[in-house]
């Protein structure tokens, strides 16, 4: 009995064949040690970035773009090609604002009439229906109000803006035709003859405008990061799953199953994180991420290290079972 457990003493002494020195056999342990702790962390920012793409990026960057924004484009500048704006900075697009916010107001006026909303002191008869003008620089007026037989029942200026003197200008030159415009103009004006409120804020149009221009002109880059992120963890463990392929470490079996199990643990992580953003906020979801794949990564190493010392102690039991030689 002694003999024996003196030759398997031997054997793990001598590195179960691996004749290598015993500081090289150490640091070979500790660089493979290293490479799995740094899998598991770049799974675990993965799974954290994707809880950041779907709760925590900017909602008006992320989102859709308004088609009426889009609209009041195509109608302050028919000239104007939208995708030769795409990139540019904030200064280089500072100019087309303003235009736009006006036609943006034109635009949420008219569908707000042509839905039967109230706008200010105005409200559709039953048959009209509010129309803009085909031109940007259409002159006197910039929506007008048409009865079910088409004749023109009212003509309004829009006036977007927070300017009293340019409201009254424009009444100056055109004194037939009423101005809407936004409320800062109205509390400003008093009680101006021929100038009605919209209920629309001057500042909020502004907002408005200022949020939906990353989603039409930002760069496609981060269209595509936003669609990309959310997919991330899987990629890259297709990728580092490949790679051991290629290398020759797994073959192709082993790195599928092994993928799977690997997208399985990153999804339930990734569930986590995005309950806990729903519960709390968007940054406790991706903490929460990164922690339960650092959680499952533990885990995992640890019942691996328990399974094999449970191994090696069945083994031992039945070495110390057997007959002692004669």
């Amino acid at each position: 009995m002694d003999e024996r457990l003196r030759r398997l003493a031997e054997r793990y002494r001598a590195g179960n064949g691996d004749r290598r020195p015993v500081k090289e056999r150490v640091a070979a342990l500790y660089r493979t040690y290293v490479a799995k702790r740094e899998g598991a962390l770049i799974d675990a920012a993965a799974a954290a970035a994707t809880v950041h793409s779907l709760f925590a990026a900017d909602p008006a960057s992320a989102a859709a773009v308004d088609p009426r924004l889009e609209e009041a484009f195509r109608l302050a500048f028919p000239n104007v090609d939208p995708e030769s704006l795409r990139g540019l900075d904030p200064d280089a697009l500072a100019p087309y604002l303003p235009a736009l916010k006006g036609k943006y107001f034109e635009v949420l006026v008219r569908d707000r009439l042509n839905e039967g909303q109230w706008v200010g002191d105005i409200r559709l008869a039953p048959g009209q229906r509010a129309v803009l003008a085909d031109s940007a620089t259409q002159p006197g007026w910039d929506l007008q109000i048409l009865n079910e037989d088409g004749s023109v029942a009212e003509l309004l200026q829009l006036k977007a803006t927070n300017s009293l003197s340019y409201v009254k200008a424009a009444l100056e030159r055109y004194p037939d035709i009423q101005v809407l415009t936004t409320d800062e103009v109205l509390v400003a004006g008093g009680d101006l003859q021929g100038v009605l409120g919209s209920g629309f804020s001057d500042a909020e149009l502004e907002q408005a405008v200022d949020r939906g221009i990353e989603a039409l002109f930002g760069d496609a880059s981060d269209s595509v990061l936003g669609e990309v992120l959310p997919a991330l963890p899987f990629v890259l463990i297709a990728l580092r799953e490949g790679r051991c392929v290629l290398m020759g470490r797994k073959t192709l079996a082993v790195a599928c199953q092994d993928g799977l199990t690997g997208a399985a643990r990153s999804g339930v992580a990734i569930g986590a994180g995005a309950l806990a953003a729903n519960l709390v906020s968007p940054g406790f979801g991706m903490a929460t991420a990164a922690l339960v794949r650092m959680g499952i990564h533990r885990h995992d190493r640890l019942s691996r290290a328990s399974g094999l010392i449970q191994v090696r102690l069945e083994q031992l039991k039945r070495l110390r079972a057997r007959p002692a030689a004669p």
